[in-house]
């Protein structure tokens, strides 16, 4: 297996020097390892997919643009049929084991090498957010639990916020991580700035 590599490690233990504000509003960090699999159901077999998803997995699915989560992982349901299982990488279950509890009723991703997830926590994070989401982040229309594919400025992301109403977790693509982690130390400089290696 190949091994998986952090896209921003090396950005963020560099930030980490200058950006250590004990009372931050904006705390900067990356979630990692992870497992994020996403399953896309076939049209014609969503009703199957769902149940048989929610069995494997044993947890209750969400409503869309919302996510449910248990001590191991979170289900995202962003669109028709299409869930995103963020979690634990040496707990949460694997892509091969899935498709054949998915029995063909679904495409099964595995995007764990392909995603860098950045977690933007504080009470400024949704301001910080706002100068490249349009997404109004106001915990009344974002709530905890919502998650949603959106975009950072010109580059798309799934954005989640929960279980804390002050964290929300952006899955980006790995060969933008270090562009969005950039643009994000800088919009969130003004608030008071802390970065966790």
């Amino acid at each position: 297996m190949i091994e998986r590599r952090s896209a921003i490690a090396a950005l963020l233990t560099q930030a980490s020097k200058t950006h250590q504000l004990a009372q931050a509003a904006v705390t900067v960090s990356e979630r990692w390892p992870l497992t994020i699999l996403q399953v896309s159901a076939f049209s014609s077999t969503q009703p199957e997919a769902a149940a048989a998803l929610a069995s494997v997995l044993n947890i209750d699915l969400p409503s869309p643009n919302q996510m449910t989560s248990n001590t191991i992982f979170s289900v995202r349901l962003l669109g028709p049929g299409i869930w995103q299982i963020v979690g634990d990488p040496y707990a949460t279950i694997q892509a091969h084991a899935l498709r054949v509890a998915l029995g063909g009723f679904a495409s099964v991703v595995d995007l764990s090498h392909a995603r860098t997830a950045i977690l933007v926590s504080g009470v400024a994070a949704p301001r910080t957010l706002n100068k490249f989401c349009s997404l109004d982040l106001a915990l009344e229309h974002f709530a905890v639990g919502s998650a949603t594919n959106t975009r950072f400025g010109h580059i798309g992301m799934t954005l989640a916020r929960g279980p804390d109403e002050l964290a929300f977790e952006l899955l980006v693509f790995r060969g933008y991580a270090e562009h969005v982690l950039e643009a994000l130390l800088e919009a969130g400089a003004e608030f008071g700035l802390r970065v966790e290696p």
